[in-house]
């Protein structure tokens, strides 16, 4: 299902003179809103401290004992897992589970600051990057919106939980310097490796060279970077550090947010699609008002021979798939004058876009969802989108990646893509080592 990308090519779209994202007052208006809107990315002031590449230092996090890795294998397990996931509003059990960890000594402290070699292989594919410190004012490149209660939930996960989540996935094209140390470093034995449920292994190396520390740094503070994953911790950070600025705290570990860097060069990322699920909706009225508008067919087979269909048709077209319980439904060849009219608001780069006509053709006109996290959830994995509409009702809609032009049309246009848009990865564990806010 994943499609290889080459992210390294989107940098060419991305002109010169455009910053790496909206300004903090632009992105806490559109938080503050609870709504989402298209954001262009705003130009950079020539007379602006910001950093032209990625800013980024070592940091001394906290690793899982070795006795505890053990408690790692789940792919999303963390001292947080199960609290933190729902974004609401248990933010202090998630801070209390944390702390515990931290008094049993499943948490051990770090000796001293330090970059890390990460690296992660198996049927999820294989992946080699930089954990660090990245400060907040780097030159990240979004391509998403973000949806507004998420990104205030994790807000105040790490206000009161005062850590880092899982790491921003970030892809840069580098000169190759950064990868050489980090060759170096993976020859050595791991400081942790964990092999999760999936079936991929994740292994970390500590780097504590300064000189090491010192070439890295030069290199990628001249590069700036893909923000592949992470749009709502990002928001969520720079959110968190305006009100600490604004309260006096001045600098300090606020500043900086976990991030992986990996150079799409050497580890190319793959794109996947990320899936609708609206469990509000009743199936039979969706297929009827789809059907005017639509051509609609019924699919024969499972999952797996839903999804090649579904890849088949939206190569070169509109295509979605909708679930409905144990079946399934192919919706192409839309009206022409229909999808025009609804989309003759959103700016041209973006009118393409399978994700685009689904949210602004139908699912608001035809089948009048309303725009809220109760009623549209989003789901990277298709057999979980489907076992949900089988388990709880409504419908799932399964869609195929953006495809490469429109990632840079949109980039070229300095646009950013619908929200969930997309799934790159694969994505680091979140687990293997913390980075706490008040103790650097």
């Amino acid at each position: 299902m994943a499609a290889a990308c080459g992210i390294a090519g989107l940098f060419a779209f991305f002109p010169a003179h455009r910053e790496n994202s909206a300004d903090d007052a632009e992105l806490d208006e559109e938080a503050d809103a609870e709504e989402t809107t298209q954001l262009q990315v705003a130009a950079i002031d020539p007379a602006s401290p910001s950093i032209s590449g990625v800013g980024l230092a070592p940091f001394r996090g906290w690793r899982v004992a070795p006795e505890r890795l053990r408690d790692l294998a789940g792919r999303y397990a963390t001292p947080w897992d199960q609290h933190a996931g729902a974004w609401d509003g248990s933010a202090e059990e998630a801070a209390s589970v944390l702390r515990s960890w931290q008094r049993s000594g499943a948490l051990v402290r770090e000796p001293a600051r330090a970059l890390y070699a990460y690296e992660q292989t198996g049927p999820r594919g294989s992946q080699r990057g930089l954990l660090a410190a990245v400060h907040l004012d780097s030159r990240l490149l979004p391509h998403e919106d973000v949806i507004a209660s998420r990104a205030n939930g994790i807000g105040r996960v790490l206000e009161v939980g005062r850590l880092n989540l899982e790491p921003l996935l970030l892809g840069y094209s580098g000169g190759g310097r950064t990868a050489a140390h980090l060759d170096a470093a993976t020859r050595r034995t791991p400081a942790s490796e964990v092999l999760a449920s999936d079936g991929q292994r994740h292994r970390l190396w500590r780097m504590t060279d300064q000189a090491a520390h010192a070439d890295i740094t030069a290199e990628l503070s001249r590069i700036p970077a893909f923000l592949a994953d992470g749009h709502h911790r990002w928001v969520a950070a720079r959110q968190l550090r305006r009100y600490l600025h604004a309260e006096g705290r001045g600098t300090g570990p606020w500043d900086y947010i976990s991030g992986l860097l990996v150079d799409v060069q050497r580890s190319p990322m793959a794109l996947s699609p990320v899936h609708r699920v609206l469990p509000h909706v009743n199936p039979t009225a969706a297929l009827n008002s789809a059907a005017t508008r639509f051509r609609v067919a019924r699919l024969r087979g499972g999952l797996t021979e839903w999804l090649r269909v579904l890849r088949q048709n939206a190569q070169h077209a509109i295509a979605f798939v909708v679930v409905t319980g144990h079946e399934a439904f192919l919706l192409t060849d839309p009206h022409q004058a229909f999808v025009a009219e609804e989309l003759r608001r959103v700016p041209e780069a973006l009118r393409r876009m399978q994700l685009t006509v689904l949210h602004a053709a139908v699912i608001e006109t035809l089948w009048r969802v309303p725009d809220s996290p109760e009623d549209i959830l989003y789901e990277a994995s298709p057999t979980k989108a489907a076992r949900q509409v089988q388990e709880f009702g409504g419908i799932a809609v399964l869609v195929a990646p953006p495809r490469q032009a429109d990632l840079q049309n949109a980039a070229g246009a300095g646009l950013r893509l619908p929200r969930k848009s997309t799934s790159f990865g694969p994505k680091p564990h979140p687990g293997l080592v913390l980075r706490l806010l008040d103790e650097e």
